[in-house]
C-alpha cells in the first residue's frame, strides 16, 4: 500500500540503493493503451496524469493497480482507504469535492484520483527542488514515487525520502517502484516507430491535416505550417536533437524547441502539454508534446515551424529537401 508514512516499517538492513538503470520505463508522454483501464475510470485517469509534464496517465493507472487494483472500497491494516490508498492525514491535505456532490470522500474515485495526481504533481516539485539543491539523488518519478509510498520525509525528519538522499532502502518501497514502473509500461501505448529511410533523421512530427501554410496571413507573416488534430495527438521530434525550450511562450501557450545540429531550430507551439524537459536529448519519432489549443489558437492544431541559422523556412519545402516523408501526408 502506498501514502505517506506507510511503509516506514520494512526497512532492508545495509540493502544497496535501487539500481535505477534496471527499471523499465515509460516515456513521459506517453499515452494510454486503449481498453486497459476500467470505462468509468478512464477520464479521470486521464486528467489526473496531466496536471503536471512528468506524471501521466499509464503512471498514475499503474499505481491504482499496484494500491488497490481498482477497488473503491479497499482498506488496508495500516489504515489506508479507497482506490489511491490514502491515509487519513494525507486525505485531509488533498482530499477535495471534484465531483460537486457536497462530500470529500476518499472512498468515491471521482474524488480520490484527482487527488492522487495532485499529490504526485507536488511530490515531483518537491523532489525538483530538493534535486537542484543537491539533497536528493535519483530519477525524479522514482523519487516522488517513493515519496507516495514511504514519505517524502524533510530536514525535521529521520524518515522518507530527505534523510536517505534518495530513494529509501525499504524493501516494500523499493519494490513499488520498479512494480510500477513496469505496469505503466503494460498500461502505455506503444511509443510509435520511426519509419526506416526517412530522409536523414527527419519524421513528420503530427499526424493531421495542412492548415495554415508558411507565408502571408491576415497582414502578417505566418512562420511556420499548422497541421490540425485532434487534442492530445501525440507531436514528435522531427528530428534529433536537445530540447532548448518547454513551457509558456506568449502566443504559442505551451512550446516545446528543439535545437539540431547545423543550426536548425525547429517549435512546437499551442500544445496541450509538453512532455519533455529542457536539456533532454530526443530522437527523431520521440513524442515531446501533444497537440493542444492553447494561446492564440483557432482550433487544436499544432503549429510547426523550422528556423535555420535564426530564420523560419517554410517547414513542407524544408522537409522535401530533406527527402523526408510528407510534412502533412
Amino acid at each position: 500500500m502506498g501514502m505517506l508514512g506507510m511503509m516506514l516499517g520494512i526497512v532492508l538492513g545495509g540493502s544497496a540503493q535501487i539500481n535505477l538503470a534496471d527499471l523499465g520505463t515509460v516515456g513521459i508522454g506517453s499515452q494510454l493503451k486503449p481498453g486497459v483501464v476500467p470505462a468509468q475510470y478512464v477520464e479521470l485517469v486521464q486528467r489526473a496524469g496531466s496536471q503536471c509534464p512528468e506524471i501521466t496517465p499509464p503512471l498514475i493507472a499503474a499505481q491504482i493497480d499496484q494500491e488497490s487494483k481498482w477497488d473503491p472500497t479497499a482498506g488496508s491494516g495500516k489504515g489506508a482507504q479507497g482506490i489511491a490508498q490514502f491515509m487519513p492525514g494525507t486525505w485531509r491535505t488533498y482530499g477535495r469535492d471534484e465531483n460537486g456532490d457536497g462530500l470529500a470522500n476518499v472512498y468515491d474515485p471521482a474524488d480520490a484520483i484527482p487527488a492522487q495526481g495532485r499529490m504526485m504533481c507536488e511530490l515531483i516539485d518537491t523532489m525538483k527542488g530538493w534535486l537542484k539543491a543537491g539533497k536528493v539523488e535519483g530519477d525524479l518519478v522514482d523519487l516522488a514515487l517513493a515519496g507516495y509510498n514511504a514519505g517524502p520525509g524533510g530536514p525535521n525528519s529521520d524518515k522518507g525520502v530527505y534523510v536517505h538522499g534518495g530513494v529509501p532502502p525499504y524493501a516494500e518501497t523499493q519494490t513499488y517502484i520498479k512494480r510500477i514502473r513496469k505496469l505503466a509500461a503494460e498500461y502505455a501505448q506503444p511509443a510509435p516507430t520511426v519509419p526506416a529511410g526517412n530522409g536523414a533523421g527527419w519524421v513528420t512530427p503530427a499526424a493531421g491535416r495542412c492548415s495554415s501554410p508558411f507565408g502571408p496571413r491576415w497582414g502578417t507573416f505566418h512562420r511556420g505550417q499548422d497541421i490540425a488534430g485532434p487534442i492530445g495527438t501525440p507531436i514528435l521530434a522531427a528530428s534529433a536533437g536537445t530540447v532548448i525550450a518547454s513551457g509558456p511562450a506568449s502566443g504559442y501557450g505551451l512550446w516545446v524547441k528543439i535545437q539540431h545540429p547545423g543550426g536548425v531550430v525547429t517549435i512546437y507551439g499551442h500544445n496541450n502539454r509538453n512532455t519533455v524537459a529542457v536539456g533532454q536529448q530526443v530522437a527523431a519519432g520521440q513524442q515531446v508534446a501533444e497537440i493542444g489549443d492553447r494561446g492564440q489558437s483557432t482550433g487544436p492544431h499544432l503549429h510547426y515551424q523550422v528556423e535555420v541559422n535564426g530564420q523560419p523556412v517554410d517547414p513542407v519545402s524544408w522537409h522535401q529537401q530533406q527527402g523526408a516523408p510528407p510534412l502533412c501526408g
